[in-house]
């Protein structure tokens, strides 16, 4: 049989499991239930009999009297033997829970590396499930013999786990029905062989084993349906390609599921919360009784350890690197930390959640029994002198040293330094006493000026917390969406939380995560009971539309009107500009590769070069762009960069002396614009230096230290250099080609830097290339489209024929490998964004790029 070894003890699924046993199980359990009704029934008649005759039949007020309680009575009798059947049941009660053991607990590392194994003997792995999990278990087994199959699998396991209340909620969060799975599901037991004697065996075994190993992982005190779901789903690639086919990743479906265990997880801290705490001092005085009261300190400060032993502190969720740090500094050497981070990334979050793990004594040794205090800074700072400031801090310090059992929490602690106040050398010389230690937070900022260069700050060590990624913030958003659903009455589905954080990250650069995903979650859950009332469910598409509010970013799913103007932008664009048609056919494929999300997404939609003499339309095309895409002409931001011929110009642009620039604020206030560069070289060099980053990187940095973000940006540059050769070539009939390499090659060498150059779309100089160089390259580029399809769902691949044909179309010696990114673009991309925005593919389906530039759709075989 498979199973687990933990901790030197070996551990299976050794239950009987067959209908005999099951019938005798439920048997077993009615006549439980019988008989604990048959104890409430006489509970209640017997309290009836006894209120009857003392409140009715006799006086009520001989209760108070001894005589009454000691003289024998039938009354007295039915009394007592009601208080003997509610001990009975409660008795009951306590044996039931105690079929149920708890988890044993391993450190991290250790519990990733159980496996299942085969075993010859081992102790019932049943004894940690809870009741619904052995209803998953049973009713998998009943599946299982319904369709006459030889032994229970992963499919049927999940199946029984389907009508356990964890599952429904499950199936609510993904806005899943199984009645849009449940013929594919039929299909696939059907034609599953028939065997007699359906029994559990060693695949159900490792399941069950998985199960187990999977709640000791999350530190689950119990195996619960959600452990079977997802062992079963691992398990079982049917199952997987199932939930593929209905836009539901793995990662997807471990974070619903984590989302579970978080909601179970708050639900046993509001239950058990303050037993746990019970033991742990809620005043100034600890179990030793040794500190004594701090009435001052109390009056400036918040206990973290009583507000967590109350349930008041929201529960950590990750964060398991940034405690880790904190108390290993604590222990080796009961140093003083500071916690570094911009604002918004969670270091009150992590402070609250080493409150919680002192209250529970999953602390080191020398801060169990302790209390964390935070000094309120302004209380100390508001209203008073340098010297008065001082004296306060002084007094609740030597309030702290006499107690003995505090650890001083202070946020923003730069706030001690600076505007004619120094605290930080009061603190330094308090804290060489070492009759406490420090938890500070402050910024990056704070840090760099004033704290790192204090005295202070070479007693603090230094714990950088950094913005979580993105799987961790979902599953803090996770922890906060109850509230937010409880106070807003409304219910979010996991993919409004994914998108919320996904897109915030994308989106809004200015904040951090999780706090911007917090407040989004809030506005859209406002938003959305407005709209939709009171139950109404928060869906992806809802979120996207409050982004796009924010941030003016289209992020919302492109509907059938979009699509129209997508597939006939060169149309449209011709209405106003008259040729130029190489010019039009790019902007237009590079617009339908950003809607269609095929595009990289670090640098802007799109950077061009328009190069020509006045007059022939390069800001009227650009004009024409703002226009048809997005929205108006209003939505352009032009610069004259005849305006900037001087070096200090950089700083009009990007701003100085912390304050923003003219294009920075711009492009801050409208991410989703056109930015119109006009004479372009009539700029100072540096600053063109500025663009080198803006195109390669998608990004700036204003005078301000924020990051501006240009990715949703579509640049275009106009240059009036070269127009001389340019319009005599052209009168000498030289073909466009020859007119662009000569353009490039001589004409525009003592204007613009070939690095500068090569950071337009489609104008790039590199090292002379052969041919089997290319070919390489065109299978990089290839990868490239196939995993941003990927991540759609959708399979890309490309013949050799297809390959050596584009590298061949794109072999330039002189320009290097530039032109083949044009030739990608413009005989794939383009091809599989039309493709995708005309819903010719779904998910699971395959595109096959062939010789000559064809694509056809291979669709998958129908689940």
């Amino acid at each position: 049989m498979k199973g687990l070894v933990v901790n030197s003890k070996p551990f299976a699924f050794t239950e009987r499991v067959d209908e005999v046993s099951i019938m005798l199980k439920h048997a077993r359990d009615g006549v439980q239930k019988l008989i604990d009704l048959v104890v409430l029934a006489g509970v209640v008649l017997l309290l009836a009999i006894f209120a009857l005759g003392t409140f009715v039949l006799s006086d009520p007020a001989e209760m108070i009297e001894l005589l009454f309680w000691t003289t024998p009575s039938a009354y007295l009798f039915c009394f007592w033997s009601a208080i003997f059947l509610i001990l009975f049941f409660i008795y009951r009660r306590l044996e039931a829970r105690r079929e149920h053991a708890v988890l044993p607990t391993l450190e991290p590392d250790a519990a990733a590396a159980l496996a299942p194994t085969d075993l010859s003997h081992g102790h019932n792995i049943r004894q940690f499930m809870d009741d619904e999990a052995v209803k998953s278990v049973e009713q998998g087994f009943e599946t299982a013999h319904k369709f006459k199959h030889g032994s229970v699998d992963a499919l049927h396991l999940f199946i029984g786990s389907l009508t356990t209340r964890e599952a429904s909620i499950v199936f609510a969060r993904l806005g899943l029905s199984f009645d849009t799975m449940r013929d594919a599901v039929v299909r696939r037991l059907a034609s599953l062989p028939a065997a007699g004697g359906t029994t559990l065996g060693d695949n159900a075994q490792k399941i069950l084993a998985q199960a187990m190993k999977s709640a000791i992982v999350h530190r689950r005190r119990h195996i619960t349906p959600v452990e079977l779901m997802i062992a079963a789903y691992d398990a079982d690639e049917f199952l997987q390609e199932l939930l593929y086919s209905k836009k539901i990743e793995r990662q997807d479906f471990e974070n619903v599921l984590q989302w579970i265990r978080i909601n179970d997880e708050q639900r046993r801290r509001i239950k058990e919360f303050s037993r746990a705490a019970s033991l742990k001092p809620k005043g100034p005085v600890n179990r030793a009784y040794t500190s004594v009261a701090t009435p001052f300190l109390d009056s400036v400060s918040d206990d973290l350890t009583r507000a967590a032993a109350w349930g008041q502190l929201p529960m950590l969720v990750g964060r398991a690197q940034e405690l880790t740090s904190v108390f290993r500094a604590i222990e080796g050497g009961n140093q003083s930390v500071v916690l570094v981070g911009l604002p918004g990334v969670g270091k009150d979050a992590l402070i609250s959640g080493i409150a919680e793990a002192m209250v529970e004594e999953r602390v080191p040794e020398i801060l169990q029994d302790k209390r964390l205090v935070k000094i309120s800074l302004p209380h100390i700072i508001a209203g008073s002198s340098g010297t008065q400031a001082e004296a306060k801090l002084l007094q609740a310090l030597r309030e702290i040293a006499i107690s003995g059992n505090i650890v001083t929490v202070i946020t923003d602690i730069d706030q001690m330094i600076g505007q004619g106040l120094d605290l930080s050398a009061i603190l330094s010389q308090e804290l060489d006493r070492r009759y406490t230690f420090v938890i500070a937070t402050t910024t990056p900022e704070g840090y760099a000026s004033k704290v790192e260069r204090s005295v202070l700050g070479q007693k603090l060590i230094k714990i950088d917390v950094q913005e979580p990624k993105q799987n961790e913030a979902i599953h803090i958003l996770e922890a906060k969406i109850g509230s937010i659903e409880y106070k807003h009455n409304v219910v979010f589905t996991y993919e409004a939380v994914s998108r919320v954080v996904s897109l915030t990250d994308r989106y809004m650069h200015d904040r951090q995560l999780p706090e911007k995903a917090i407040e989004v979650a809030q506005e859209v859950a406002l938003e959305v009971h407005k709209k939709k009332g009171d139950g109404a469910r928060v869906v992806g598409e809802d979120v996207a539309a409050i982004i796009s509010e924010k941030t003016r970013v289209p992020v919302t799913e492109v509907a059938s009107e979009e699509k129209e103007k997508l597939l006939h932008l060169e149309e449209r664009m011709h209405g106003r500009v008259v040729g130029q048609d190489e010019a039009v056919k790019a902007i237009a494929a590079a617009l339908r590769r950003a809607r269609a999300d095929l595009r990289s997404q670090d640098r802007p939609i799109a950077n061009f070069l328009f190069l020509g003499p006045t007059g022939v339309g390069k800001t009227e095309l650009a004009k024409t762009v703002s226009e048809v895409y997005f929205g108006s002409e209003g939505a352009m931001l032009r610069f004259d960069m005849s305006e900037y011929q001087e070096q200090g110009s950089i700083n009009r642009l990007i701003g100085a002396a912390g304050q923003g620039g003219l294009i920075t604020e711009a492009v801050r206030k409208a991410p989703f614009s056109l930015l119109l560069l006009d004479e372009l070289e009539k700029a100072h060099p540096d600053i063109l230096n500025l663009f080198l980053q803006v195109m390669d990187d998608g990004r700036l940095t204003d005078g301000a230290g924020r990051t501006i973000d240009f990715t949703n940006v579509i640049l275009i540059a106009t240059s009036n250099a070269g127009a001389q050769y340019l319009q005599q070539a052209v009168r000498q009939n030289i073909p466009m080609e020859q007119i662009k390499e000569n353009l490039i090659e001589n004409e525009l060498k003592g204007i613009y830097r070939p690095e500068f150059l090569n950071r337009f779309d489609g104008i790039i100089v590199f090292k002379p290339l052969g041919m089997e160089e290319v070919v390489q390259i065109a299978y990089l580029m290839i990868s490239k489209v196939t995993e941003r399809l990927k991540a759609k769902g959708i399979t890309f691949r490309a013949s050799d024929e297809a390959v050596y044909e584009l590298a061949q179309k794109g072999f330039d010696p002189k320009f290097g490998a530039r032109p083949l990114r044009r030739v990608i673009q413009e005989e794939v991309d383009n091809a599989v964004a039309t493709v995708l925005l005309k819903g010719e593919v779904g998910r699971r389906d395959t595109l096959v790029l062939e010789a000559g530039g064809k694509i056809h759709v291979e669709k998958a075989a129908e689940l």
